[in-house]
């Protein structure tokens, strides 16, 4: 028997000499059917958001994660034509259960996948001149499957294909990328003393730099995010904006220029292109794949303007933004310079600009008259016969309006977060398992206006208290297994409907200028800063803020003040506890997809 298991042992091995696929082989395929699904569903992305009616109803970034899991799943099981339920939910854990619902049948109403995907192994090794054999067809088809796999994370994340992760860039067995020998700086620039362990830095782009510095500094680990561990500055935003601003860096950069040469001139460069971009830029997955040159950007952002899509003033950067990407560049440079010795600061002060934040901030706050606007609207005053539902449409806006609370820290909140000392009813806001505050002065006590308690909220809580819910806005938790925040589902489902009807509406005024007219109302009542700090959750240096802890003198004091805030509701009818309408039990419910 041994010597039976040696003969076949080699009889394998010659087998694959001869008609299996080499390395270089692997990662040709590789590489040719990932660029070519990557670029077809790049376009099949602008399809859908061409379709008007179709990309009201569609979310192509979950439709994107769902390709993900498909290829990803199949790589590991090999194709299954009838996916049972239990299939479904062993397999496709990164998507809710609506979604990897739709992929299973989706599986199960396509016919012949398994010999459709045999014929399209062999026309992939067919256009990289590999002859198909028994030999090599299940290693071309796994390496085929796990090509869209990153394809269809590469189209859905924007990060370009060269700047992936190792682990993910290059599947197992393929040969590593050829790249030039690693050149050392010329006479024109700054010598740089490398030594040998870390030649590796010395062809790394930009967004490879970015990806290890995220990779390798612990407040960064993508793995604490959402975790009891995540560090305050650093979420999944923060990581998001140093790969944008590196990809940015790089596209503005001579074709294969890695980072270490990057000087004051090629900032000067992207500098000139901040100017030429659409204020938009960024925020579509269009805008993040490889072949969106800012050439490509900028004439497509003239023809918006010259079509009426896009005002004059909205092509250009923000300074804002400008200096935000100029902050993590310097970043991820500095990073760099920890790996290189010797290599001369990049000096990206001179680019940063005065933020002006608050002429900006006094620029985009409501008007006590946009304020009587928004509530005189149908949610506030009946709709469908004088019919008023309390939910997080009638009170998650009231709520912002009369706390100056950030968008998220009200969404968030919690039956248990609603308390009373005294007779004072208050917000408790801090870190829970519905989601962090932005930092420890964050954490904080907030009374609760009169205005609030004549329009209802304090009976609604206790309504919902009674239905069983645990949270105050249950209905706008978000799908399991997506990163999106609470507050981020409440203005997808809620806001984006409700602004265009603001009168008088400038760019920039969002849910957050009616935190911006807060402060703005109480400095100019001569409301001493350490208590606005304390309702707002700023940092002062006033040590621990009188709201941080419940004490009924405390949250007197700051009751007074909020009650200074201007009231707009007083058109809206009071809400006793009998007038309470709560959405059924089955609205109650997380909305996995908008429709």
């Amino acid at each position: 028997m041994t010597a039976h298991s040696e003969t076949v042992r080699m009889s394998l091995y010659s087998r694959i000499t001869t008609e299996g696929l080499n390395q270089d082989q692997q990662y040709r395929l590789f590489m040719d059917e990932m660029t070519l699904y990557r670029n077809a569903l790049v376009h099949l992305v602008a399809e859908w958001q061409a379709d008007h009616d179709f990309s009201a109803l569609s979310d192509h970034d979950r439709d994107l994660q769902a390709y993900e899991a498909l290829w990803r799943t199949f790589a590991q099981t090999g194709i299954v034509e009838q996916p049972t339920r239990a299939f479904a939910e062993e397999n496709f854990v990164e998507l809710d259960e609506e979604e990897a619902g739709r992929l299973r049948q989706l599986i199960i109403a396509t016919p012949g996948l398994k010999a459709n995907f045999a014929k399209e192994t062999e026309a992939a090794l067919a256009r990289v001149n590999i002859a198909p054999s028994p030999a090599n067809r299940a290693l071309a088809g796994k390496l085929v499957m796990l090509a869209r796999m990153v394809g269809a994370w590469s189209c859905r994340t924007g990060v370009e294909i060269g700047a992936m992760p190792g682990a993910v860039a290059e599947p197992p067995c393929a040969a590593p990328k050829s790249s030039p020998p690693a050149t050392h700086p010329t006479a024109e620039d700054a010598p740089i003393a490398v030594d040998e362990p870390n030649t590796e830095w010395l062809d790394m782009t930009p967004s490879e730099v970015a990806e290890r510095f995220i990779a390798d500094t612990p407040r960064m680990f993508e793995h604490r995010q959402g975790g009891k561990r995540a560090s305050e500055q650093t979420g999944e935003q923060t990581l998001r904006q140093i790969r944008w601003a590196a990809q940015l860096l790089e596209r503005s950069l001579p074709p294969g220029k890695p980072m270490w040469a990057v000087n004051s001139e090629n900032l000067k460069r992207l500098d000139q292109w901040f100017d030429k971009l659409p204020i938009t830029f960024g925020k579509s997955p269009a805008d993040r794949a490889a072949n969106m040159t800012f050439e490509r950007a900028h004439a497509r952002a003239i023809e918006r303007v010259e079509a009426g899509d896009l005002a004059g003033d909205g092509i250009g950067l923000t300074i804002p933004t400008c200096n935000k990407h100029y902050r993590k560049i310097a970043q991820i440079h500095e990073f760099l310079r920890s790996k290189l010795k010797d290599l001369p600061e990049l000096n990206t002060s001179e680019f940063i600009q005065p933020d002006r934040k608050d002429e900006r901030a006094a620029r985009t706050r409501y008007t006590v008259e946009q304020g009587q606007a928004i509530f005189a609207l149908p949610p506030w005053t009946g709709c469908a016969g004088d019919i008023i539902i309390h939910d997080s449409l009638f009170y998650v806006l009231l709520l912002v309006w009369y706390t100056g609370a950030r968008r998220e820290e009200i969404c968030k909140l919690r039956i248990v977060d609603v308390d009373h000392v005294s007779g004072i009813w208050f917000l408790r806001i801090d870190t829970t398992e519905t989601g962090r505050v932005k930092n420890t002065s964050a954490i904080r006590c907030i009374p609760i206006a009169d205005e609030l308690v004549r329009l209802g909220f304090t009976h609604y809580v206790e309504a919902l208290k009674a239905a069983g819910e645990t949270l105050v806005f249950p209905e706008i938790e978000p799908a399991d297994g997506t990163k999106r925040k609470r507050g981020d589902v409440f203005y997808k489902l809620w806001w984006i409907y409700l602004a265009p009807l603001i009168p008088g509406l400038l760019r920039g005024q969002a849910m957050h200028s009616a935190r911006h007219m807060v402060s703005d109302e109480l400095k100019q009542q001569a409301i001493f800063l350490e208590f606005r700090n304390d309702l707002l959750g700023h940092k002062t240096n006033g040590g621990e803020g009188a709201t941080r802890y419940p004490s009924a003198a405390a949250l007197r004091t700051v009751l007074a003040i909020v009650n200074r805030i201007p009231v707009v509701t007083a058109h809206v009818a009071d809400v006793g506890a009998a007038d309470i309408r709560l959405l059924t039990s089955e609205n109650r419910r997380q909305r996995p997809s908008r429709k």
